[in-house]
């Protein structure tokens, strides 16, 4: 694990120019514990993957003139003071006015964003979203943010399982990630057997219409019928 986190320090120093705390967000309006405000959490917008089913990039892909990760980034907006993205795609360390991170090896996989984000977070937890959920709601991240208490990962669990790219997780699943990327683990959901869990079982703030906010856009046929271009 010693290799991985020396390969990671000069990645999350990109995090910081410019800012005194850039990394960090606090909720904005949230009720927790009877207390206003004060919980520190950042959102991460993963844009790193493959996109081999679309052939192209699909967090630049278009629907309504715009692309799907500026929709997703613009619920993040509404939510947190600070989002990030994380993505090697992009070569650049700001998009969009927000601070790009690579992922902390050269493996596509959520589970090293997810691993990036809690690196190069200040913030004792990261709310990690995709970049194609574009029928994801702010009430659909509050519902979940609304949730974080004693455990490192909240999780909404639907009828199709898990949907670990609509959740929380906390700092403390940052040393089990590391090994299970190291032991080349790729699996979010193994990390779960490692840090506490809350579920969320289904709920109204999970539609959009009559979309599930977890949809994702990973074929030209899914844009289509997403009224994409």
């Amino acid at each position: 694990m010693h290799d991985i986190i020396s390969m990671m320090t000069p990645l999350c120093q990109v995090k910081s120019p410019g800012s005194e705390s850039a990394s960090t967000a606090y909720l904005q309006g949230y009720e927790k514990d009877g207390k206003k405000d004060g919980m520190k959490m950042s959102c991460a917008v993963l844009a790193g993957g493959l996109s081999t089913r679309m052939g192209t990039d699909k967090a630049l892909v278009h629907r309504n003139d715009k692309p799907l990760i500026e929709s997703v980034v613009g619920v993040a907006k509404g939510v947190f003071d600070d989002v990030f993205i994380i993505s090697s795609r992009h070569g650049s360390d700001k998009w969009m006015g927000l601070t790009v991170v690579p992922d902390v090896i050269d493996v596509r996989s959520p589970l090293v964003g997810i691993a990036s984000a809690l690196l190069c977070s200040d913030s004792p937890f990261v709310f990690v979203l995709a970049c194609d959920m574009l029928f994801v709601t702010e009430e659909s991240v509050r519902h979940v943010v609304t949730h974080v208490g004693q455990e490192d990962i909240v999780v909404p669990r639907g009828v199709t399982g898990y949907e670990p790219l609509h959740a929380v997780y906390g700092r403390a699943c940052l040393a089990p990630a590391l090994s299970l990327i190291e032991k080349r683990r790729y699996k979010i959901r193994d990390l779960y057997a490692f840090v506490k869990v809350r579920e969320l079982g289904e709920h109204p703030v999970f539609q959009n219409g009559t979309r599930s906010v977890f949809s994702n856009i990973n074929t030209m046929d899914d844009l289509r019928a997403a009224g994409g271009t």
